[in-house]
């Protein structure tokens, strides 16, 4: 749980050294007695290793004291926020766009309307640039204003020939910023399901899918962000309705548009990630796997420099990976690839959501698991149920526990078997929304485990085999399948072969 009084220090150990610098440069400021406390305790917090409030009262005594402690950190913590904006926002074009409105007003104020306008007229065409819209909404406001105050020599026509070249119409306008509800509607929707999609939500995307047909979107509009909020949202719907194919072909549109225009990868990367995250999903669903690859693999990815938004483009390219390298059977190149992530993951999670984490942790999971390393296995799995607690995906909460009972099933292991069924069976006798095939599978799991006879274990496999072939049209069954075939595991277990030399055979024999 996050204390308050550890925050800062937290806040001191997520400064790079850049950002360290200017803050001691420009925001510490100066004392009488000359001695710069606020840098001294800046120093002493960015030394310890875990914040020690005691250690810090002791060596500032009697500056710095209980009852003023929490003053003094407050005060600290201002101090740095105050210089990390700064510092971020000093090459952000929307930074000093709203710097030339305030310059703009005082001018205007002081009488010297000319000198405003000129900076207005340079100001209004950088922010269409940008489709900075909120900026331009209120460079109209000045524009109201310096007509109203305006001089003799102001040049009327030629502002309002600026004032007019807009790069949307009020209408688009107004459209884009319905589409940028939709979309964030959509974002939300998202957590909390991907594939085991309720009525209610169904319900709720068709009308969300109707809302957009109705409006009258132009491809050939000239706002970037318009088309990407109508592409996104529409690719989003699509994938949720479990049209992966559609939905792929939407966002490859819409990736074609991002590569046109680069200059938002690095500004808004955010929404560039998550369109790479649906490539990962479709692509991958619809076996695109070549076409994944070289998306995570784009020179233009390099434009991504932030170190959160960085972490979250690794992280999604991991998973992208580990999926396709193990439906090619390429278990080299997931073992590496797992060893890396190793060394990895504990950098970039803090960085994460918590959808992220408990995605990264299932796939480090599911990757152990094929490579029979099953402690490691079990212990990803596990730690991807802590992610649990913020309420999203309740469908990773059923993957979870078949996941965990087919790990300790393969750790033969009887008092964690029956740890894990105990747990599977109550939770999915409480669960609303029945799959025959994770009865199923649950069943013959239970069932085979006890039983010795190699024939009579067979028996139970293919039960529920043949449950899985009478559902293959289940879409939440292919969903899961695509996840973790147990399909094959089933079948390599008939053959009484590794699951890995199963998945291995079988491409050969696909590819041949």
């Amino acid at each position: 749980m996050r204390t308050s009084s550890d925050f800062i220090w937290k806040l001191i150990n997520s400064l790079k050294s850049s950002e360290k610098s200017y803050f001691k440069r420009n925001f510490i400021p100066n004392q009488d007695n000359g001695e710069k406390l606020y840098l001294k305790l800046f120093d002493a917090i960015a030394a310890q290793k875990k914040y020690d409030e005691a250690e810090i009262l002791k060596k500032f005594s009697p500056s710095i004291n209980k009852k003023n402690i929490a003053f003094q950190k407050n005060y600290l913590q201002n101090q740095i926020c105050n210089a990390i904006a700064e510092y971020d926002s000093k090459d952000s074009v929307s930074h000093e766009l709203y710097n030339q409105i305030l310059l703009i007003r005082i001018l205007r104020k002081k009488g010297l309307i000319d000198a405003a306008n000129s900076i207005w007229k340079k100001a209004v065409k950088k922010a269409r640039a940008a489709e900075l819209f909120p900026i331009l909404t209120m460079l109209v406001t000045e524009f109201e204003k310096m007509i109203l105050s305006g001089s003799s020599e102001t040049q009327y026509e030629e502002l309002y020939s600026i004032f007019k070249g807009r790069t949307i119409t009020y209408n688009e306008y107004s459209e884009l910023i319905t589409l940028r509800d939709i979309y964030t509607e959509l974002l939300l929707l998202k957590r909390k399901a991907h594939f085991d999609i309720g009525d209610d939500l169904l319900n709720r995307l068709a009308y969300l899918q109707q809302k957009i047909n109705d409006l009258d979107i132009k491809k050939q509009s000239n706002s970037f962000w318009l088309r990407h909020y109508y592409l996104l949202s529409k690719a989003t719907i699509q994938y949720l309705q479990n049209d992966s194919e559609n939905s792929l072909k939407i966002l490859t549109e819409s990736l074609g548009e991002w590569k046109k225009n680069t200059q938002y990868i690095i500004k808004d990367g955010e929404f560039y990630i998550e369109l790479l995250y649906m490539i990962n999903y479709t692509g991958v669903l619809q076996g695109s796997f070549d076409f994944v690859i070289n998306c995570f693999n784009d020179p233009a990815n390099n434009l991504i420099e932030d170190a959160t938004q960085k972490a979250n483009f690794e992280a999604i390219k991991y998973l992208a990976l580990n999926k396709i390298y193990n439906k090619r059977a390429q278990y080299d190149d997931v073992k590496e690839l797992v060893e890396f992530m190793k060394t990895k993951y504990r950098q970039w999670e803090p960085l994460l959501n918590a959808d992220l984490n408990r995605t990264i942790n299932f796939s480090l999971g599911i990757a152990s698991f094929v490579l029979e390393q099953f402690d490691d296995a079990l212990y990803f799995v596990k730690r991807g149920n802590t992610y649990f607690q913020d309420g999203t995906r309740e469908e990773h909460n059923a993957f979870a526990h078949i996941l965990l009972l087919l790990i300790t099933y393969s750790m033969d292991n009887v008092r964690l078997f029956e740890t894990e069924y105990r747990a599977t069976y109550t939770y999915f006798n409480k669960r609303k929304k029945k799959h025959l095939f994770e009865s199923a599978l649950v069943q013959c799991l239970h069932r085979s485990f006890y039983l010795t006879e190699k024939k009579l274990k067979i028996k139970e496999y293919e039960k529920a085999l043949a449950i899985f072939e009478e559902n293959i049209n289940d879409p939440v069954q292919q969903i899961n399948v695509s996840i973790f075939n147990y399909p094959n595991w089933l079948k390599s277990k008939v053959q009484n072969i590794s699951y890995q030399k199963f998945v291995t055979e079988k491409v050969k024999s696909e590819a041949s």
